[in-house]
């Protein structure tokens, strides 16, 4: 049967889940794009859109789609999602030595003033419209000629010649250590009841504007502590450990609630 989107609905069953492998994923988008299942300009379903109608979590249809996204056969942006290229319409996209120009005249006319930080590639990325790897390679020379410089997670700054050895202040908050407290804070008032999911590290790695790996080193000391629980795909607020006797554990409970619960949570 087809879907909303004119696509073929992928048959739900414990085999199917099994086979659902990125690569397959994208055997079937691009199969979807060669025979205009998804044509030119036309947007393609959201990614959780995706997940639910193949059956498998969000990341393997965000892996399954990285491949279509490199090779330019789609194109995602903040606020459009993901579209098919329209050669009718299509503004090139920058490539590696446009963005590093044009880093460098930020750089060159104070929009990134010596001594300030630079907004996190994430967030270069979006602006560009380009991968996360082509922002790396474009701040590459700049911080051969020592025009910008990195520091571990804090990111990535520009140096100020009078202080060529010293990172700006102010960037605690990239901190494992800010992180880890703030959610510890939330935990703590409320925030996140007992048994509630928390945001996912995708949701809490943009709200921080840190990597993922960030997110998850704050968390993990809180896990040891027993303050939070992983269930099959999200991380949980654990719930006191005076619960009456008879009641479910956090895990049981989180299991239970994440195979009724399907992939709305992925």
């Amino acid at each position: 049967m087809p879907n909303g989107n004119g696509a073929s609905s992928v048959p739900e069953s414990p085999s199917h889940r099994l086979l659902m492998t990125p690569e397959l994923i994208t055997k079937i988008i691009r199969k979807r794009l060669a025979d205009g299942t998804y044509g030119p300009g036309t947007q393609l379903p959201s990614e959780r859109d995706l997940s639910v109608e193949f059956g498998v979590p969000k990341w393997v249809v965000s892996r399954a789609l990285r491949p279509l996204k490199d090779n330019g056969d789609l194109h995602s942006s903040v606020g459009r999602g993901i579209r098919v290229p329209d050669p009718q319409s299509l503004v090139p996209l920058p490539g590696i030595r446009e963005i590093e120009q044009t880093l460098r005249s930020r750089i060159g006319d104070g929009t990134y003033a010596a001594g300030t930080w630079l907004p996190s590639a994430t967030t270069l990325a979006a602006e560009f419209g380009v991968v996360l790897s082509t922002i790396h390679e474009a701040l590459a020379p700049l911080k051969g000629e020592k025009l910008l410089a990195s520091l571990g997670t804090l990111g990535t700054y520009v140096v100020d010649p009078q202080q060529p050895g010293v990172p700006p202040p102010d960037r605690a908050s990239r901190t494992v250590a800010y992180v880890g407290k703030v959610l510890r804070e939330r935990l703590s008032d409320g925030t996140y009841p007992p048994g509630s999911p928390l945001p996912t590290n995708a949701d809490l790695s943009a709200e921080f504007d840190v990597a993922s790996n960030t997110i998850s080193r704050a968390i993990s000391p809180l896990r040891a502590e027993g303050l939070v629980f992983s269930g099959l795909r999200r991380v949980y607020a654990a719930r006191p450990i005076t619960e009456p006797p008879g009641l479910a554990s956090n895990a049981t409970r989180v299991l239970d609630g994440d195979l009724k619960g399907g992939l709305d949570h992925a």
